[in-house]
């Protein structure tokens, strides 16, 4: 753990009160796992630990949470509390202080996430949590059906873990959460969105996805059940995708969804403008090239930069090296080749502009400035065309007067 993590320990512990490191961080650390965030707890109550750490911000005052600062770190510090009946499936009408860490271990969602630590190491392990990281099982603490009723985000969660941890779901646990999956639906979609994009970003995607169609946790979001039920046999190369956004794609296409439903689940899933845009580009344009896939051919990037921009075609090349080609990249001529030969890979690199466009016809202003600067561009990549003012201008002013087509108003 964090030195500096430890300083706020034994800070509490001379002052009088009890604190432990508690939840994910003890589990991690048993797992010798990098440990990110550090949760600790305390029956020091919030007003006692604003007076022993005047750095601090009153994060979360009505659950009994304080972040301390402590050498330019950040330390959530909670009371320890039992919590009151769960009234919209995800979080406590109300929290109760008690005195005995067991008593709040008691509310936590799974015995691996259920450990205290002291400062000294001794391990605080009332249900078992440690014999559970060293089986690698994830077990509900207590009666499984109702942590998930109290919490229906932990349905996604168990599943998660056994992403990234590489672990079982005991059998008591996994028919809970079958039983209470329709739950989901009361949860808010962007903490479920957050929670499949640590699975699929997870170590063990194939663990999550087995799970997740075992038990038919999304049922409630037919399209994300469809997603995991139909998407398994290319699980295998999600390790070699960096992005999550690619990662989507590769599992919608193994799915076989149509872009237009990978729309629809972007939208659903409140993912942002530019993340739907791009996963329905992708999308789109898999389908394009699908005819091809038989062929030891070559994509026409040049076409495509000149359509999408580089950026995207910089997506669909990651995408396209996963799911295509990673047998006949020595035949094919990759994008930055493409790049490279292209003399203006932009409108904008053009020796002319809109302006000087506009001076050479009595027209108004229209779509045929940015249709003559498209040819423009098209013949300088081709390398018809100089990217020189004189040359340009005297070519604009052939196609403005008709001597000239643009291929795409043919």
């Amino acid at each position: 753990m964090k030195e500096e993590a430890k300083k706020v320990l034994k800070k509490l512990e001379e002052h009088g009160y009890e604190a432990y490191f508690v939840g994910g961080c003890v589990r991690d650390w048993l797992l010798h796992r990098p440990v990110h965030d550090i949760d600790i707890c305390t029956n020091a109550h919030p007003g006692d630990i604003m007076k022993l750490f005047p750095d601090h911000i009153p994060t979360g005052l009505q659950h009994g949470t304080v972040t301390v600062k402590q050498d330019g770190y950040l330390f959530e510090v909670t009371t320890f509390r039992t919590e009151g009946v769960y009234e919209d499936f995800r979080r406590p009408s109300e929290v109760t202080y008690v005195n005995e860490v067991v008593e709040d271990l008691a509310r936590r969602d799974f015995t691996i996430n259920a450990m205290a630590m002291k400062y000294n190491k001794e391990l605080i392990d009332p249900f078992f949590g440690l014999e559970d990281v060293n089986d690698h099982v994830i077990r509900a603490v207590g009666d499984a059906s109702r942590r998930f009723q109290e919490d229906a985000l932990r349905l996604v969660r168990g599943v998660r873990f056994a992403s990234q941890l590489g672990f079982q779901i005991e059998d008591e646990t996994r028919k809970a959460m079958r039983d209470n999956a329709p739950l989901l639906i009361h949860i808010a979609v962007e903490r479920v969105r957050e929670e499949c994009n640590k699975l699929i970003d997870s170590r063990h995607p194939d663990k999550g996805f087995q799970f997740a169609k075992q038990t038919k946790i999304f049922q409630s979001i037919p399209l994300l059940q469809q997603l995991f039920d139909q998407s398994t046999m290319h699980l295998w190369r999600l390790q070699t995708v960096e992005s999550v956004i690619h990662k989507w794609v590769v599992l919608l296409f193994a799915a076989d969804f149509s872009w237009e439903q990978s729309r629809e689940l972007c939208r659903y899933l409140k993912m942002s403008r530019k993340e739907e845009e791009t996963i329905t580009f992708l999308m789109q344009q898999l389908m394009l090239l699908q005819p091809l896939w038989d062929q030891c051919q070559s994509i026409d990037w040049t076409r495509l930069i000149m359509k999408h921009g580089l950026e995207r075609c910089y997506d669909l090349e990651k995408v396209l090296d996963v799911l295509w080609w990673n047998d006949l990249s020595n035949k094919k001529i990759t994008l930055q080749a493409a790049s490279d030969k292209m003399a203006v890979k932009t409108l904008k690199e053009l020796a002319v502009d809109g302006s000087e466009i506009r001076k050479l016809s009595d027209q108004k202003q229209g779509p045929w400035i940015q249709q003559t600067l498209e040819y423009l561009w098209e013949r300088t990549v081709t390398g018809e065309l100089a990217n020189e003012s004189e040359a340009l201008l005297i070519a604009a002013k052939d196609f403005i007067h008709g001597e000239k087509e643009h291929p795409a108003m043919k």
